[in-house]
């Protein structure tokens, strides 16, 4: 794959994190491929590819649609509270990279939680419990937080709130992987047209 068709999974990722994140939030049914594409990128710690990271499947299809909406403008992209996540995703991915030692925390913190998959056999819900309570233990402390926006109801749910929190970690990751492959906040703005022309392709491959 070429760099732009990197950048363009690790950002449909973050759309995607975002789109599910806001869903959860409000009490909606998420599309459980893609809740599961995002929770598996966080354990695929040595990919060779992006798309090792992501799958091959259906998994990233409601990013790539997300990002070519958003990009294009059209009625359906997200609102304000999309766009506002995955902004969020990439200060706080910024702000994580320059603190080395968190870096290496949380990379031992996921070893660890993929030992214990293999070990014990962990469901997604019980991984995703793991993963939350790292994120607490790591992300949590980098200011400003996430502040997700929904209906608290729904949000005082444990198993929401480690979804949600899952689903920001992944974000992140994506994040990373999106400025490793040359993506900055200059190329969100001057470089949409390539961006669709990616999201149009790797759909049509999906």
């Amino acid at each position: 794959m070429t760099q732009l068709q990197d950048q363009t999974l690790a950002l449909a990722s973050m759309m995607q994190s975002a789109v599910l994140i806001n869903q959860l939030a409000n009490g909606e049914s998420i599309n459980q491929a893609a809740y599961d594409c995002s929770l598996d990128s966080l354990f695929t710690l040595k990919a060779q590819s992006t798309e090792d990271i992501f799958g091959y499947g259906d998994g990233l299809i409601n990013g790539l649609k997300t990002l070519k909406s958003y990009m294009t403008g059209d009625s359906g992209a997200p609102d304000r509270q999309i766009a506002y996540y995955v902004l969020s995703m990439i200060k706080l991915e910024a702000k994580m990279m320059k603190d080395h030692d968190l870096v290496e925390t949380i990379q031992s913190g996921f070893e660890t939680i993929q030992q214990q998959a293999r070990d014990f056999d962990l469901s997604q819900s019980a991984k995703a419990h793991k993963v939350d309570g790292l994120y607490q233990n790591t992300i949590s402390n980098i200011k400003p937080r996430i502040i997700v926006q929904g209906d608290q109801t729904h949000l005082s749910h444990s198993d929401t709130t480690s979804k949600v929190r899952t689903l920001l970690f992944a974000g992140i990751r994506a994040a990373v992987l999106w400025r490793q492959k040359g993506g900055s906040r200059l190329k969100l703005l001057f470089s949409r047209k390539k961006y669709i022309e990616q999201a149009e392709l790797l759909l049509e491959r999906f």
